[in-house]
């Protein structure tokens, strides 16, 4: 079972159809409301007519209460989707083929495997009791979204009064005449419209009891009940027209009767009061929208229109939708540009008041101009005192260790302070006194003096030896001539933070 408005945000015009006429009600905004009655043939199309002018697109939903109606039980193999529907459709070809308007209605498995369900061909005979008011809908501009029997109507009705009869005899009063519906298990087994004529009888409503006794005996005959077992009666009486009939069917008759009246039908259905006074036909099209989906008869083509319809609806829905959410992303960026602005306003004004407060503390010192000039100042005289260390420890800290040494005279000594933030270099180029070509000794007292010479500097300072007297590498040479003139034996140390 399918509502026909899970939504009720979208207005739907619900119209109900008879012999007689027909009844219209405006269902917006999850009530229903504006429930009137049309008088049949022109009369009553014009009234239709007029309605959807003052309405164009509203979408139309219609029960028919006819006795041009056709009931077929059939069973079919278990199939889901797309096959299903080709099943179905070609079983009603077959069964209905002369009837454009039908449907099946799926009444689940018969047997305990599943392999084969149940299903109630339904259709309508007269297809021209319709015609008018769809011909109507469809040159207005409306669209149909269903066409149901009165008695799919039933089933609705007996979820909402939880009716447990295995076997149940719906009867209500109509227009046309006596509907009497059967339903087996709360599903729809077959339903007639019998005319009725009171002439007969003293009492209008024995012609009903006559009528149901008949039905009573068919469905015994037909061996859908046995002779002995009470039929449940339910008495559909939006009037209170129908309490008299209990004394019909008693009991003993084989009749197990119980009614639905007007206080129960206006609770349970939530109707208001003043549209059940205006029209009993009102309780049908309020069950028009709880009416199931596979009873819908609406012919191949009409189902194709609905539903380019919905699809047209909803690709409007999503653009409308894409655009409200790229409306508000604008805005959102706008009011995102707005408020950045006004920060950056804020931000530049407070660091006007700090310019300003600057200023004024300033003030007093000269000025900013000033003051900045002073810090200049005062930074470069600091770099300057730091670049000027002086090189005395380091040169007492050299005549000290050659002194120690011995024989040693210290020709050229060079410092250099590059940065800051490194101590100054010292160069120390000297040569051995005394020297009578023992280049070991010479050696000795070299390494001697670069030792006592890194003890005496300040920590992190290393002595490297530049220049040996005799450099012993493979790749150095030996040039001179000897025995001419005195041997020397010149060095070179360097003391700096680096190898």
């Amino acid at each position: 079972m399918r509502r026909l408005l899970p939504i009720g945000l979208n207005p739907r015009l619900l119209l109900y159809v008879s012999a007689a006429g027909a009844s219209c009600a405006l269902y917006r905004h999850g009530s229903l409301g504006e429930v009137q009655s049309l008088p049949p043939g022109e009369e009553g199309w014009e009234a239709l007519n007029a309605l959807l002018l003052q309405r164009p697109g509203l979408p139309v939903a219609i029960a028919v209460d006819t006795v041009d109606e056709l009931y077929r039980q059939d069973q079919l193999p278990r199939a889901r989707g797309a096959d299903r529907r080709e099943m179905t459709q070609r079983r009603l070809r077959q069964l209905i083929h002369h009837a454009p308007y039908r449907a099946a209605l799926r009444q689940g498995p018969t047997t305990p495997d599943g392999r084969l369900e149940r299903y109630l061909m339904m259709g309508l005979a007269n297809p021209a009791m319709i015609r008018p008011w769809v011909d109507i809908i469809h040159v207005r501009g409306a669209h149909l979204v269903g066409v149901w029997l009165l008695p799919a109507l039933a089933m609705p009705l007996v979820k909402h009064y939880q009716l447990k009869h295995t076997r149940l005899l719906l009867v209500s009063e109509q227009t046309g005449g006596l509907r009497l519906t059967y339903l087996e298990n709360g599903e729809l087994r077959f339903s007639r419209l019998a005319p009725v004529d009171s002439t007969s009888y003293a009492n209008p409503l024995e012609s009903y009891a006559a009528e149901i006794e008949r039905t009573r005996q068919a469905l015994v005959g037909q061996r859908l009940l046995e002779r002995s077992e009470l039929l449940g009666t339910v008495l559909l009486d939006p009037l209170n027209t129908l309490n008299g009939l209990h004394a019909f069917l008693p009991e003993s008759g084989g009749f197990k009767c119980q009614s639905i009246n007007r206080p129960q039908l206006l609770d349970t259905l939530k109707l208001p009061p003043s549209l059940l006074a205006e029209s009993a036909d009102a309780l049908y099209l309020r069950l028009l929208l709880e009416a199931p989906d596979s009873a819908n008869l609406m012919t191949p083509a009409q189902r194709e229109e609905t539903s380019l319809h919905w699809w047209r609806r909803g690709l409007r829905f999503v653009a409308l939708t894409w655009l409200s959410l790229a409306t508000l992303a604008c805005l959102g960026l706008l009011f995102d540009a707005w408020r950045l602005s006004r920060e950056a306003e804020s931000t530049r004004a407070q660091a006007q008041r700090l310019i300003q407060r600057e200023a004024a503390t300033l003030a007093p010192a000269g000025g900013a101009a000033k003051v900045t000039r002073q810090l200049t100042a005062l930074q470069a005289w600091q770099m300057v005192q730091q670049r000027a260390a002086s090189p005395a420890p380091g040169f007492q800290a050299a005549v000290a260790a050659a002194d120690a040494v011995g024989d040693i005279r210290l020709g050229r000594l060079t410092w250099e302070a590059p940065t800051p933030a490194l101590p100054g270099s010292l160069s120390i180029a000297g040569e051995i006194t005394g020297f009578e070509g023992d280049f070991d000794d010479a050696q000795r007292r070299i390494e001697a003096l670069r030792q006592r010479l890194e003890a005496a500097l300040p920590a992190g300072q290393t002595v490297f030896i530049r220049q040996h007297p005799l450099d012993p590498g493979p790749d150095q040479s030996l040039e001179g001539v000897f025995g001419r003139g005195p041997l020397t034996a010149p060095f070179r140390l360097e003391a700096n933070t680096r190898p």
